[in-house]
C-alpha cells in the first residue's frame, strides 16, 4: 500500500475506538443492507466493528468496488463536512456491527477528540485524491473547452470531482445518454440529472454545493475565498465568532490559480494554490464556519448598527463587521481579438484545468512576476514548449531569485526579454502569436495554443459605497492613511486594517500598499481578527 492509500485507511485502535463511543451508537447490519446511498445528504459517519462495509460507485455505468473497510476502518471522506451529497454507496457484508455518530456530531467529535480529528481529516483528504486519480467519473462535463471552461474551473475550485468529454477530440467518447449535442454545454451531475447550458448557481444546486445562508446576524461575513478571507476565517471561527464567507467561485482567489507555492512556511515541498485553499476550507468548516459559493456581493450598507450585504441573488445578509478579502484579476492584454479568444487558447490561470487543453502543444506565458513564473514552471511539465514573454529586460527584476534561477535552468522554458505581445492568430482557437521585440522593433511569429497572462492587477472593490476610501487605482485605503482620511468619522485611530467605514476591514492583494505574496494576506486574515474583537468590544485599537 502506497503513502497516500496508507494515511487514506488507517485502522483505528481500541482505545480509540472507546473514545468515539460517547459521541454514537452501536448499529447492525444484515448482509447486503445499505448504510448510506449515493445522493444521500447529511449520511452518518461509520466506525466498523465486526464484519465489512463495502464501499461503491457506478459513475461508470457499471457498479465498481472502491475499497473494503474492515474492523476499526471508518466510512466517510471531505463530503463529511461539506455537506454535500455522498458520491458512493456503502453496503454491509457479512453480520456488521458500527458505531454510528449523526453528521452533525462528526464536528464535535474534531474539535473534541484533537489526534483522531487529524487523523480523520487527513484520511478523508487522501480518499478524494485517490478517487480523483482513479476510474472514478464522477460529474460528467460535456462540451468543448470554451463552452465548459467556467463550469471545468468552477468544479475545481470546490474539489468536485468531475470528467470532461470534450466532442471535438480527434477520437471523442460517445454522449452521455440524455446529453442533447445542441445545447452544450451539459454537466450530468445524478444518474437522472442533466442540465444543458447551466448558470453557475443552477449548478451548485445540482451538485449539492450551493446552501441557504443561515438567516443570523454574523459576527464576521468575509467577502473573498482567497488566502486572507480564508485564514481570517479559520482564525475567526475558532476563536468562537460566528463567520460567513462568501464567494463568486469558491476557496482559491488568485492563489487557487496557481500551480505551485514554494515559498509558504511549513510547506518545504510546497503545495498548489488550489490544496491550500482546500485545506484551509476544512479548516473553517472544522471550526464551525460556513462557505458560501457562488455568490456575488454586489452593494453594502450601513444599517441599524449593522452592516447589510446585498447578493446578487436579491437576499441580504446582516453582521457586526466586514472583510473585505476580494482580491484582485488580472489586466487583459489590449491586443485585437483577444476577448474572442478567451477559453479559447487564451487563460488567466494555469491549473490542471487549462494543462489539460494544452497538453503537448506549445504555450507562452505573458508576465515577469511569481504568477507567471510558477504558470510557466508548471505547464512545462505539460505542454510540448513554454515561451516566457517578460516585457523587461531582467528576470530577477519582479520574480523571486529562486524561481527565476529555476526557470533559467529549465530546458522547456524559452525565456524571451524585451519581448511584448504583438497580434493573434487564430479564428476558432489561438493557433499562433505574433511577439515584438521592444529595442527595436523586429517581430517573430510562433505556434501557440495557449496564451496565458499574468500582468497588472484591478481590485475587486467596485461594489464598495463611497464610505469606503480607495486610492486612484481603486485599492482600499487602510490603517494611518485612513485615519488622515476625512472620511474617518471617530475620535479613535483606526485598525491597522480597518477602512474609513468603522467595523470594515481589508485584507490581501486588495489592501493598498499590499505585499503581494500568500504568506502576507494569509497574515493580513489573521491580524484582520484582531480587529475584529477589539471592534466588537469597543476597545480602542
Amino acid at each position: 500500500m502506497n503513502d497516500s492509500a496508507s494515511k487514506a485507511f488507517p485502522v483505528l485502535s481500541e482505545s480509540e475506538i472507546s473514545g468515539l463511543r460517547p459521541w454514537g451508537r452501536t448499529q447492525d447490519f444484515g448482509e447486503g443492507q445499505v448504510l448510506f446511498r449515493e445522493g444521500d445528504s447529511g449520511f452518518p459517519f461509520f466506525v466498523v466493528l465486526k464484519g465489512e462495509v463495502r464501499i461503491e460507485e457506478c459513475s461508470s455505468g457499471d457498479v465498481q468496488t472502491v475499497t473494503v473497510h474492515r474492523p476499526g476502518e471508518f466510512t466517510g471522506d471531505v463530503d463529511m463536512l461539506t455537506g454535500r451529497p455522498a458520491f458512493v454507496t456503502a453496503v454491509a457484508q457479512g453480520g456488521c456491527r458500527t458505531l454510528r455518530i449523526e453528521a452533525d456530531r462528526l464536528r464535535d467529535v474534531l474539535n473534541g477528540v484533537p489526534s483522531l480529528g487529524e487523523k480523520f481529516l487527513e484520511a478523508f483528504q487522501n480518499r478524494r485524491i485517490l478517487l480523483n486519480e482513479s476510474h472514478f467519473r464522477g460529474i460528467q462535463v460535456v462540451g468543448a473547452a470554451q463552452q465548459t471552461q467556467a463550469i471545468r474551473v468552477f468544479l475545481y475550485r470546490n474539489s468536485a470531482p468531475f470528467t470532461w468529454i470534450d466532442p471535438q477530440q480527434p477520437e471523442p467518447e460517445s454522449l452521455p445518454r440524455g446529453v442533447d449535442s445542441q445545447r452544450l454545454a451539459a454537466v450530468v451531475c445524478g444518474q437522472d440529472r442533466i442540465l444543458h447550458q447551466p448558470t453557475l448557481r443552477e449548478l451548485a444546486e445540482c451538485i449539492g454545493i450551493l446552501r441557504p445562508i443561515p438567516e443570523q446576524i454574523f459576527d464576521l461575513v468575509v467577502v473573498g475565498a482567497g488566502p486572507g478571507g480564508l485564514a481570517a476565517a479559520v482564525y475567526a471561527a475558532s476563536e468562537g465568532l460566528s463567520t460567513l464567507v462568501l464567494d463568486r467561485l469558491g476557496p482559491g482567489g488568485q492563489a487557487g490559480t496557481t500551480s505551485k507555492i514554494e515559498n509558504f512556511i511549513g510547506f518545504p515541498s510546497g503545495l498548489s494554490g488550489g490544496e491550500l485553499a482546500s485545506r484551509a476550507y476544512l479548516q473553517i468548516l472544522k471550526f464551525g464556519g460556513t462557505v458560501i459559493a457562488p455568490v456575488d456581493v454586489e452593494s453594502m450598507q450601513s444599517r441599524d448598527g449593522l452592516y447589510q450585504l446585498g447578493l446578487d441573488d436579491g437576499s441580504s445578509v446582516r453582521c457586526h463587521c466586514v472583510l473585505v478579502a476580494t482580491g484582485v484579476k488580472y489586466r487583459h492584454l489590449p491586443i485585437q481579438g483577444i476577448r474572442r479568444l478567451e477559453n479559447a487558447g487564451i487563460y488567466y490561470a494555469a491549473t490542471s484545468v487549462e494543462a489539460r487543453v494544452c497538453r503537448q502543444q506549445p504555450v507562452a506565458v505573458v508576465g515577469g512576476g511569481n504568477s507567471a513564473g510558477q504558470a510557466a514552471m508548471y505547464l512545462s511539465e505539460h505542454a510540448e514548449s513554454v515561451r516566457l514573454l517578460v516585457r523587461s529586460g531582467d528576470l530577477g527584476k519582479s520574480m523571486s531569485n529562486y524561481l527565476a534561477q529555476r526557470i533559467e535552468k529549465n530546458p522547456r522554458i524559452e525565456v524571451c526579454l524585451h519581448c511584448e505581445l504583438q497580434q493573434l492568430h487564430g479564428d476558432d482557437r489561438l493557433g499562433a502569436i505574433t511577439v515584438a521585440d521592444n529595442r527595436d522593433g523586429s517581430t517573430r511569429r510562433h505556434d501557440c495554443r495557449g496564451l496565458f497572462v499574468f500582468i497588472g492587477a484591478v481590485p475587486n472593490t467596485d461594489w464598495l459605497p463611497p464610505s469606503v476610501e480607495r486610492d486612484d487605482k481603486g485599492y482600499i485605503v487602510t490603517g494611518p492613511q485612513a485615519a488622515s482620511s476625512p472620511k474617518w468619522p471617530l475620535e479613535r485611530r483606526p485598525c491597522a486594517l480597518e477602512t474609513t467605514a468603522p467595523g470594515v476591514f481589508a485584507a490581501g492583494d486588495v489592501r493598498n500598499q499590499a505585499t503581494r505574496r500568500v504568506a502576507f494576506a494569509a497574515g493580513d486574515g489573521a491580524l484582520a481578527v484582531t480587529c475584529v474583537h477589539q471592534y466588537r468590544s469597543g476597545l480602542r485599537p
